[in-house]
């Protein structure tokens, strides 16, 4: 009887720490671009002394389905599903791989030279929408780091 006791305990505890870790479970695609057409608008840079960090408008790329943009140089276009890895000058293979979560998006590129092998690197962006209207952007190399408040 203590047995079953112990393990009843033990199953409700972990479905409780299961339910607080669903609060930043992965989203889908569909799910995010319908969280992005709610924070379209005009943002101002609350902290970010990058150029990256300027005051623009965050806005839908042509058709939902293709990304959106926070200005000209935040540009989450061409959004997909997994993995795509292309083919671009100068680079034997580029891949970008997007997770998308409830609160926002992270995109990892990778970058491979032919001709260059200490040229290859990976990159990391990461967006986020937060509750009281502001949007945090994260860029691992070059590091910067940006909160932009919506107007």
């Amino acid at each position: 009887m203590r047995y079953y006791f112990c393990l009843v305990a033990f199953l409700l505890s972990t479905s409780s720490i299961a339910s607080a870790l669903l609060d930043v479970k992965p989203s889908n695609k569909t799910q995010f671009l319908a969280l992005i057409k709610d924070k379209q608008g005009d943002y101002k840079t609350k902290e970010g002394s990058d150029a990256v960090c300027q005051s623009a408008s965050f806005s839908l790329i042509k058709d939902p389905t293709q990304g959106f943009s926070l200005g000209t140089l935040i540009d989450f276009s061409d959004l997909h599903n997994g993995t795509q890895v292309k083919k671009i000058p100068n680079f034997c293979v580029v891949s970008s791989k997007l997770k998308y979560f409830v609160d926002g998006i992270v995109r990892t590129k990778r970058y491979f030279r032919c001709d260059n092998e200490d040229d290859n690197g990976s990159t990391t962006e990461d967006l986020r929408f937060k509750d009281n209207g502001n949007i945090t952007y994260t860029l691992s190399k070059p590091n910067v780091s940006c909160v932009f408040e919506k107007q």
